[in-house]
């Protein structure tokens, strides 16, 4: 039988190394956004176009030349995905990149509670719209 603190110290270990994962784990999200962006020549993604904890956070803002950002989000809500759009409380920067054309920019996040499985889904909805 365990002492109170084994079980303690086991379940800080698994805490702690699930904390550890977490980062990889978006970083590994928003790597596959970004190489399938990277992909639609009309698409301008802003930032970095790696992944990476030195390059960026995993929360990626893109355009689509043609395509309102709304038009984008409005259909992506369909397949209940939750995106938002528009300039985000960042109105000054979206009008000095000349973004404000496109209705501001698409915000995807790529965080801890987000799957594969979730990204693939994204992607074929930003098919579909685009």
């Amino acid at each position: 039988m365990r002492s109170g603190a084994q079980e303690d110290a086991s379940s800080r270990t698994r805490t702690e190394t699930a904390v550890a994962a977490v980062p990889e784990h978006e970083q590994t999200l928003a790597a596959r956004l970004l190489r399938y962006l990277a992909t639609k020549p009309r698409v301008r993604a802003n930032g970095a176009s790696t992944a990476g904890r030195m390059v960026r956070v995993p929360t990626i803002s893109f355009v689509v030349n043609g395509v309102d950002s709304q038009t984008i989000v409005r259909h992506i809500d369909t397949l209940q995905i939750g995106i938002p759009f528009g300039d985000l409380r960042s109105r000054r920067l979206v009008e000095h990149l000349d973004l404000s054309r496109h209705n501001g920019v698409v915000r995807v996040s790529m965080v801890h509670y987000n799957t594969v499985e979730g990204v693939d889904r994204l992607i074929q909805g930003l098919d579909e719209v685009m």
